[in-house]
This record gives structure tokens, C-alpha cells and sequence, in this order.
């Protein structure tokens, strides 16, 4: 049987073509396997990854789960038809929801591939109040964002490794309290063994290779593929050369960065400062004693009204009740205490 070449580059119908047949080969099976499967014939599943017909959500729906994308494919479908993307972006999508490692250099923001979807939702509002897009591109390209990180929860996920530039762990972006659990998903992240997360510090900046954001995908099959973006529009990159270049500069980025564990630590700090920046009434915060208080006097009050809110627990000392508390995130506290009840610190 003749394998019509595809360009995934012609179309985002294309581009969304060329995913779905990239996924039913790697799961070995036929057109007409695949349309048995999800109840259509191996013609139509052929009109598809041919980019010649756009599927109906059902077929996709059904497709996702036969071929176990985690609803990557449905991401991708959402772009067709669609005009909330840069011209360039679909095919990205495409290619991303296929690739073996995918590595991302980051400005001003968490990449969308690790973005939480409340913090999604924020940046995508702001983008609606300034007029650059309307509330219904801005729920489409929430809906991509979502499909695109399916591909973490396969049983064999891509190698994800992200170098971000400082600026993206300390913008606020929706409020204090949503960036600071984007800033607590990403240490999350950052523990998978498939996970490399690095912070490019402020000090290190003149030594940045790039001055955009960059995202370098390695193919199933070795093929190395690029990605760029300007206000205008994104850039596919394919040509050896030019991403051969591209790939080196990454190497350099990475050695420049902070290692993982400082990189880690770097974002546990900037998510600390965003909860002191929280905004909290400490008169209506109902205070306790701590059991970790001793019977001299010298005792700290708690209170963790916000812990479930804001993800924090305030602390202040019960004989200053008007003076300054501190802001610590629960998951800190809820350390300390546990450290403290097993006798780390002595007897209390």
C-alpha cells in the first residue's frame, strides 16, 4: 500500500493528520485496526491523517483512548478551525505530542507545558482584558494547553528538561496565591525521574545564549526540530544546521544555570516571598497556641484559617499579638511540626 508523505507544516488539519498516524505506528497498528477499534472504516481513518477531512470530537475522543494519548489529541483538535494560535503553533503541538525529550527555555512566564490550570486560566484572562484575544480564544488555547501535557501522564513519558530564566519563578501573574502553587507545581515536577527543572538566575543574565524563548524536540526517530515564537507569529525550525546551532547554545544554557537541587531551592525561596506577599487579616485569623510551646512563657500562636485558601500558615509570637507574623507555606509548617513531635529538635 502506497504511504502518502505528509507536511505537517501545510495545515493545521495536516498537522493534526500527521500526529494521529506519528501515534497509531508507534502503537502498530493499521488504518483499518485503528478504525475497528473506535468504530469507523480504515478510508476514513485514512481522510484524516491525510489532513483531509476535520474529525468530529467524537472520533477524536475515541482515537485518544485507543491509542492511550491522555487527550493530547483532542488538544491538537481543538486548534482546527480555530484562530486564537500563532501560525506555526498547531504544527508545534503536533510534533511535541510525539516527541522523546522535550527541552524548553523559558522568559517571563512558566512554559505551558508546566503550567497549572488555574494559572493558565489567569494569564489568558489578562490577555482578554488587554483585548488581545476574546474569552472564547482565550478557552480554546486554555483546552490546548491541557491536551499538551498529557503526554506527562503516559506510562512512558518525553524527557521534559526546562531552563528558565528567573523573571518566570518571580512575575505574578493572577495574584500572589496562584503563582505561588504554580511555583509549588513545579518543584512537584520537578521530582519526576523524567523531570530536569533549572533556573537561570538574574546575576548569570549576560550569559543567556538566547534572547527568546526556545524549544528544542527530539524525534522517536533521532530528528531534531525547533521552535520559536516572536509577537507575531511561531517558527517551526527543521533545518539541520540551524537547530544543530540552536541544540549547542542549549548545551551552554544548561551549564551556565543553576544545578537542579539549587534550581529547586531557588523556586521553594520565590514561593515563600509570594506568600508574604499574600493578602490576609490577622485579626480574623483565629489563633491557637502551639502544642510546641513551652510552660515559661515563651510561646508561638498559629493560626491556619488561610492553609487551605492560601496555602499558609501564620505564626506570630502570643506575647507580641499586635507585632509582625510570620508567613510560612503549610507544606513547611506541616514539615516542621512533623520533624518536631519525632524529636529532631530535642525534647520539647
Amino acid at each position: 500500500m502506497r504511504i502518502n508523505e505528509l507536511d505537517p507544516s501545510s495545515s493545521p488539519l495536516a498537522a493534526f493528520g500527521w500526529q494521529l498516524r506519528e501515534r497509531r505506528r508507534r502503537e502498530r497498528l493499521t488504518q483499518e485496526g485503528l478504525g475497528a477499534l473506535v468504530g469507523y472504516t480504515g478510508a476514513y481513518v485514512s481522510l484524516i491523517e491525510n489532513g483531509k477531512r476535520r474529525p468530529p470530537v467524537e472520533f477524536v475522543r475515541a482515537v485518544d483512548r485507543a491509542l492511550g494519548a491522555a487527550g493530547a489529541l483532542e488538544g491538537a483538535w481543538w486548534m482546527l478551525g480555530h484562530t486564537a494560535f500563532y501560525e506555526g503553533f498547531p504544527e508545534y503541538v503536533g510534533l511535541e505530542g510525539n516527541a522523546r525529550r522535550i527541552q524548553v527555555w523559558e522568559i517571563g512566564i512558566s512554559p505551558g507545558i508546566a503550567q497549572t490550570e488555574e494559572f493558565a486560566r489567569a494569564v489568558h484572562e489578562s490577555y482578554v482584558q488587554r483585548g488581545a484575544v476574546t474569552p472564547t480564544q482565550a478557552a480554546e488555547r486554555v483546552g490546548v494547553l491541557l491536551g499538551r501535557q498529557a503526554s506527562l501522564y503516559l506510562p512512558n513519558p518525553p524527557e521534559l528538561h526546562m531552563v528558565l530564566d528567573e523573571s518566570c519563578i518571580r512575575t505574578v501573574i493572577g495574584s500572589p496565591a496562584v503563582s505561588a502553587r504554580q511555583l509549588a507545581w513545579l518543584i512537584e515536577l520537578s521530582a519526576r525521574p523524567n523531570v530536569i527543572l533549572q533556573v537561570m538566575p538574574f546575576a548569570s543574565g549576560s550569559r543567556r545564549p538566547y534572547r527568546q524563548p526556545v524549544y528544542l524536540l527530539t524525534m522517536h526517530d533521532g530528528a531534531l526540530v525547533g521552535y520559536t515564537e516572536t509577537h507575531q507569529r511561531g517558527y517551526v525550525e527543521r533545518e539541520n544546521e540551524t537547530v544543530a546551532g540552536w541544540t549547542d547554545d542549549y548545551h551552554r544554557l544548561q551549564a551556565e544555570a543553576l544545578p537542579p537541587a539549587d534550581s529547586v531551592a531557588l523556586v521553594s525561596k520565590a514561593r515563600k516571598d509570594l506568600c508574604n506577599m499574600l493578602p490576609v487579616d490577622s485579626a480574623k485569623a483565629s489563633w491557637f497556641k502551639s502544642s510546641y510551646s513551652d510552660s515559661g512563657g515563651a510561646c508561638v500562636e498559629i493560626s491556619t484559617a488561610y492553609a487551605q485558601s492560601h496555602g499558609v500558615v501564620l505564626v506570630r509570637d502570643s506575647k507580641d499579638r499586635d507585632g509582625s507574623y510570620l508567613t510560612l507555606p503549610a507544606t513547611a509548617w506541616g514539615a516542621f511540626a512533623g520533624a518536631a513531635g519525632s524529636g529532631v529538635f530535642g525534647a520539647v
